[in-house]
């Protein structure tokens, strides 16, 4: 019997059959998805990813005798013919593994023919083998058989794709990190009978993080030099969130003052809400990349009593374009060189407790059809995702964001937090995200408002002038006259030009341009 194989052997010689490489990435990916009840969907849909690779020009690619060979389509055919409606999200995952998802419409499913792309394939690539029975019939010799599927994560069709895609992207998502993480083991073997996997990251334990946060936050208050009413409100906040981490999964806002101590507030919610429901991580997502160096610093510094500085580095991973985990980058030292390439890994599945990161890198997860982004949608299972600065979210992305956070709560038991000072008007649009994803926006409040934090924290009063009713310069100089301490801020060049002349004759004036730069 012929042995086919799935890679190329590996440099301690290691070789991979294919019915090796199935079962394993089937297994890892049925564990993956069991945390959404769609284990036997993987299964088969990590089966079928690499089918094709039963076929003989997939060999004679492995050897270097044939080029641009395709051994996706046929596996994601076999599983449209197998399973009918209930294989599709099989079949585009299939299709997918390589090339992206594509769409799911009748025409691009039918394009997965054989006899079609036989005759014209759409990237000018050849089948491994355009005759499904044959690629069955090898996969049943080697004592495989394609997994039961009753029922499917994805309602084809529906009206609803944006959300309802979010589901295959959840699927697709366990099947490509388990074929990611296979395939790395295979070509990391340090022997040829053994696999190099790499080492997971750490588990949250939110119990004892949570410990550990109320010591670091009662230090904190203990040597504070804020004034007495702002650590009374900050610990108000605490309480709040610690409150609120008690209460069912599902969609939040936390309005909170700048300065209320929001960062540590909303990981001590996060952390409870862990404990209380039995969730695996939490994901921080913030705009700008000055607010997240802040962020890790000060969660790396709240957990520091947990181990030492790399585990700390893989605890709190630090996930963007500028945290040096691209691959090749070093750092001095043999030792750090190491923990850089941990948390690289690590990094590209969020295989880690805590991950702070850009609101960039979760939109891409949430809506890319890539393999490379999606891999870690399936991470945001049993999870809280805390949305720091939320007001910053694109208004076009608005809607699908809000429906697809609406149903990563409620399919995925994933609870989200929309953390700001300056809460956004959302829930006006839960009309229009129902009418286009069919989810609802109706998230609950963590600070109650008899709190009141907004006016405990006041230190301004805002007055607006009457807008049809113009000042002139030589008012506004006559008002900046009578304040011992004032700061004037204009439209345009000229204009602070044309202030700055009417205050000519006053000592200690500073006009600051970007004329400067």
């Amino acid at each position: 019997m012929n042995t086919y194989l799935a890679h190329s052997t590996s440099t301690s010689g290691r070789v991979d059959p294919i019915a090796t490489h199935l079962t394993s990435v089937a297994d890892l990916a049925a564990d993956f998805a069991s945390m959404f009840g769609a284990e036997e969907e993987a299964r088969a849909a990590a089966v079928c990813h690499d089918l094709g690779k039963y076929g003989d020009l997939f060999g004679a690619r492995l050897l270097g005798k044939a080029r641009k060979i395709d051994h996706w389509s046929i596996g994601a055919w076999i599983a449209l013919s197998e399973y009918k409606r209930r294989g599709i999200a099989s079949a585009l995952v299939a299709q997918g593994h390589h090339i992206g998802l594509q769409q799911a419409s009748v025409d691009a499913l039918g394009g997965l023919n054989p006899a079609k792309l036989k005759e014209v394939h759409p990237l000018q690539l050849r089948l491994s083998d355009a005759n499904a029975e044959r690629i069955l019939r090898r996969f049943h010799d080697d004592a495989l058989q394609l997994p039961q599927v009753e029922h499917s994560i994805y309602n084809w069709p529906r009206s609803s794709d944006i959300t309802d895609m979010l589901d295959v992207r959840m699927l697709f998502s366990t099947v490509v990190d388990a074929d990611y993480l296979e395939t790395e083991a295979h070509f990391n073997a340090p022997t040829s009978d053994t696999k190099g996997y790499r080492s997971p990251g750490p588990t949250l334990e939110p119990g004892r993080a949570l410990a550990t946060l109320k010591e670091h936050l009662a230090h904190l208050g203990r040597v504070s030099t804020s004034a007495p009413h702002v650590n009374a409100l900050r610990s108000d906040l605490l309480q709040a969130c610690l409150s609120a981490g008690s209460l069912d999964q599902g969609l939040f806002t936390l309005t909170a003052p700048t300065g209320a101590g929001k960062t540590l507030a909303m990981m001590a919610f996060a952390l409870k809400h862990a404990l209380v429901h039995d969730l695996r991580r939490v994901i921080v997502v913030i705009p700008y990349l000055s607010i997240i160096d802040q962020s890790v610093k000060a969660y790396r510094t709240a957990f520091s009593a947990l181990g030492n500085d790399d585990w700390l580095r893989t605890y709190v991973l630090e996930h963007h374009s500028l945290a040096g985990l691209n691959r090749g980058e070093k750092e001095p030292t043999d030792a750090d060189g190491v923990a850089r390439d941990q948390e690289r890994l690590l990094a590209e599945n969020w295989d880690a407790p805590i991950i702070v990161t850009t609101s960039v890198q979760m939109l891409e997860s949430l809506f890319a059809n890539r393999p490379g982004p999606c891999r870690k949608l399936h991470r945001l299972a049993k999870s809280v995702i805390l949305f720091d600065e939320v007001q910053t979210l694109p208004l076009h992305l608005a809607i699908p964001t809000l429906g697809t956070l609406s149903r990563l709560s409620q399919r995925y038991e994933t609870s989200v937090v929309f953390s700001t000072a300056t809460q956004p008007a959302f829930a006006a649009l839960s009309p229009a995200v129902e009418s286009e994803c069919g989810q609802t926006w109706h998230p609950r409040e963590i600070v109650p408002p008899e709190l009141k934090l907004f006016d405990r924290a006041r230190r301004t009063q805002v007055l607006w002038p009457d807008m049809h009713r113009p000042m002139p310069w030589r008012d506004v100089a006559e008002r900046i006259r009578g304040l011992p301490q004032v700061l004037c801020i204009v439209n345009m060049k000229r204009h602070a030009f044309h202030l700055l002349d009417a205050l000519a004759d006053e000592p200690d004036i500073f006009h600051l341009s970007t004329h400067m730069c």
